[in-house]
């Protein structure tokens, strides 16, 4: 039967990290709930539902890179920039939010507003990349100075989602507006 007390990365047997193989994560997914189903007698519903959700969850966190970053930020023991412990000055976020902003209204300005778009997902794809690159480094040394690096690049991933998702939604305002 499945252990419920092991953390997100000892159930799909997988090192602990930052970085991991989104594919390999899959399989193990899908075969520990192959498992669970047929190894669990008919009358244990219950019990099959809880290990079915905690192996669903754990893959949730696993699969979404803010949410695998937090939960390391947990197994190590050290707050992380869900819980409240944010120490930037909320200058700094809004600075970055008003850059972000900037970036969509001249986007949306230029006489291809498409292309633009596009271009700023680009870019944000870019950064993101590099951050993910810069987080996998830091969570591979987890020493105090590098987790609260870690918290701060995690911080600036959270500003490219919300900025990315932005793009996206005028990026489909953009085509929902076009004349077919």
């Amino acid at each position: 039967m499945l252990n419920s007390q092991k953390n997100h990365f000892e159930l799909f047997d997988l090192p602990v990290g930052f970085m991991l193989d989104s594919g390999l994560l899959a399989e193990r997914y899908r075969a520990l709930v192959r498992a669970v189903r047929t190894d669990v007698l008919s009358d244990q519903g219950d019990e099959t539902n809880r290990l079915l959700a905690h192996i669903d969850l754990a893959y949730q966190t696993l699969t979404e890179p803010l949410a695998r970053a937090e939960y390391l930020f947990r197994l190590y023991g050290v707050e992380g920039v869900e819980s409240g412990a944010d120490e930037d000055p909320p200058s700094t976020k809004f600075v970055e939010e008003i850059e972000c902003q900037e970036a969509l209204i001249a986007a949306t300005n230029r006489s291809d507003p498409g292309a633009a778009l596009s271009e700023v997902l680009t870019r944000l794809a870019e950064r993101g990349a590099a951050l993910d690159k810069e987080l996998h480094q830091l969570f591979a040394d987890p020493t105090p100075t590098n987790l609260n690096a870690a918290r701060e690049v995690v911080r600036q991933l959270q500003v490219l989602a919300r900025c990315r998702r932005e793009t996206e939604e005028r990026q489909a305002k953009l085509l929902r507006s076009r004349p077919d």
